[in-house]
């Protein structure tokens, strides 16, 4: 019995050991996960085996079922339908939206070509039919030696008088802003203001005024001495404000003028006439212009008779251009009538001068400067201060006498073999009460001429008076002029030079006011903008010192010793800016 207790016991022991590995089976498997394994097979018997054996060949891998591997493999193979799926739906969608781009595309363009013509008359009126420009005149002046003259250019460019030799400056003496406007092709506008130095004398006193007062008989009569004029403004009866303009850069209007251009296309319609226009305001001067643009080196210095006295714009009304044959100019021409006072000086007169320029090309030229030309200018005008009641006054009426001036030229612009290309103008002058002090004095001159009576050993109050004596309304000026260029070949650099003779006053067997000056210098082309020039300039009066002698300008006037001024030098590095 016992024995028999003992062996059903150990029968239980080993069942309960044996469901215990069995049930351990799957854990260990977990444990020690299956891998992939190579399969070879024996051709010859059609065995598999797991390792490689002397005749069988590579089957391929077996991966058991459930493994790690297996279901990574699962995996790749969903994550890269997935990727398809969506690079697929991604394709889609850009198709979906490119078409929707075409769509709003071909929209648009219905839409810009129903507001194109509104949007092309917008264009053409704002950005094709306006123009806007910039012109910049600069020096630096060395005066090595200093005396009275006219200035070199114009903007109030000054220079103290004898005794200042080595005077040297930097200035500014143009800024145009300079705007064009052509809204139809009938009619054009252009409007340039202009910068220039504004010069003060100061608070003195520059002209006075004398009252005698006679009382009833018995009583003393009193005298009293008043400033008429000054460089101040008088306000109410004992206040004055100083002026404060010296050195100041004023604005003020050079061209505003309006051209009517196709008078000789629409309405009588010449073909030879095809460019001419009409001209109405304050526009170029008929000869100064012309003459700057065909010598080209304006921002150096004045043409001859604009350095003398003749303004460089005028206000009135003008008909201007040239007659062609064929594209070729046979002729080019401006003629108007003017008021007598400059652009920048207001106008009394009862008159208006007339003055004309006329151009003959006998062998054609191709551009307005081009070739052979023969030039002919002629004003005639009066004083811009003969107001009415001047006029009417009989006798020597200096204030209304008239004035004229005329020109002749001979010019020529060409080429050279080497392709460089060189001009030359021959000028002579011819001028009636057309060169007053006040144009001697525009460089510099004695303070006695802006009425401040100089004093002592240094006082030239004697020989302002001699000047006043001999630039009188009936002096005859004459003078002669040769203009040039020509560029050096294979450099950027172009001499040039202008040199003048000029008599006063013809009238005067030995006027001690005759000189000449000129303009020599050498131009660097640095672009199609910018230019710089060094040239030496210089006004030579070229009589020998003697004394004026007394009785040459009426009975009563004196002698007056060292009448010939003494001569003015200066160089100059110029520039100009373009745009």
């Amino acid at each position: 019995m016992r024995r028999t207790i003992r062996m059903v016991a150990l029968s239980m022991l080993g069942a309960a050991l044996m469901l215990s590995a069995v049930a351990m089976t799957p854990g260990l498997a977990g444990i020690a996960e299956a891998q992939s394994i190579m399969l070879y097979t024996d051709p010859a018997t059609g065995q598999v085996f797991t390792k490689h054996c002397k005749r069988c060949v590579r089957l391929g891998e077996y991966v058991p079922a459930g493994s790690t591997e297996e279901i990574e493999r699962r995996v790749e193979r969903k994550t890269q339908q997935q990727l398809d799926e969506e690079r697929a739906a991604m394709q889609a969608q850009q198709a979906a939206q490119q078409a929707q781009q075409q769509q709003w595309n071909a929209e648009m363009a219905k839409q810009v070509s129903t507001i194109q013509p509104w949007a092309t008359e917008f264009g053409d009126r704002w950005y094709k039919k306006i123009s806007i420009g910039t012109l910049v005149y600069a020096y630096y002046g060395y005066w090595s030696h200093t005396g009275f003259g006219p200035q070199f250019m114009d903007a109030n460019m000054q220079w103290p008088g004898p005794g200042n030799n080595s005077f040297n400056e930097f200035a500014i003496n143009r800024t145009y802003l300079d705007f064009k406007f052509t809204p139809i092709d009938d009619v054009s506008m252009r409007i340039t203001p202009d910068m220039y130095a504004m010069v003060n004398t100061g608070t003195t006193c520059t002209a006075t005024s004398t009252t005698t007062v006679t009382v009833p008989v018995g009583g003393k009569a009193t005298t009293t001495t008043k400033c008429t004029a000054s460089s101040g403004d008088k306000v109410g009866t004992n206040t004055g404000w100083a002026q404060t303009d010296d050195g100041n850069l004023g604005l003020r209007l050079k061209y505003a003028y309006l051209d009517y251009n196709t008078f000789f296309q629409k309405v009588l319609k010449i073909a030879a006439m095809h460019d001419d226009k009409f001209t109405f305001g304050q526009q170029q001067n008929p000869l100064v212009d012309w003459e700057e643009n065909n010598w080209g080196f304006r921002y150096t210095a004045l043409t001859p008779w604009n350095y003398a006295s003749l303004s460089s714009a005028q206000v009135g009304a003008a008909m201007k251009g040239p007659i062609k044959f064929n594209e070729t100019q046979y002729a080019d021409y401006d003629v108007g009538v003017y008021d007598d006072a400059s652009y920048h000086a207001l106008e009394q007169s009862a008159y208006k001068q007339v003055m004309g320029r006329v151009t003959v090309n006998p062998f054609g030229a191709s551009s307005r400067y081009d070739s052979l030309g023969l030039t002919g200018f002629y004003d005639f005008g009066y004083s811009q201060k003969c107001t009415p009641d001047e006029n009417e006054l009989t006798g020597n009426n200096g204030t209304c006498g008239h004035l004229a001036r005329a020109a002749a030229l001979v010019h020529y612009n060409g080429t050279t073999p080497w392709d460089q290309t060189w001009g030359v103008i021959a000028e002579w002058d011819y001028g009636h009460n057309a060169f007053s002090s006040s144009n001697l004095y525009s460089g510099s001159g004695p303070s006695d001429g802006i009425g401040i009576t100089s004093t002592g050993a240094s006082s030239f109050a004697p020989w302002n008076k001699m000047v006043g004596g001999i630039l009188n309304s009936q002096a005859v000026q004459e003078g002669a002029d040769l203009l040039g260029h020509i560029d050096i070949p294979y450099t950027p650099f172009t001499g040039f030079g202008l040199v003048q003779w000029f008599q006063p006053n013809t009238r005067i067997q030995k006027d001690p006011l005759d000189f000449t000056r000129y303009d020599l210098g050498v131009q660097w082309l640095i672009n199609k903008y910018f230019r710089v020039a060094f040239d030496s300039q210089a006004i030579q009066y070229y009589h020998s010192q003697f004394t004026f002698a007394a009785g040459q300008l009426g009975a009563k006037s004196v002698a007056v010793p060292f009448a010939v001024p003494r001569d003015t030098h200066a160089f100059l590095l110029n520039l100009e800016f373009r745009y």
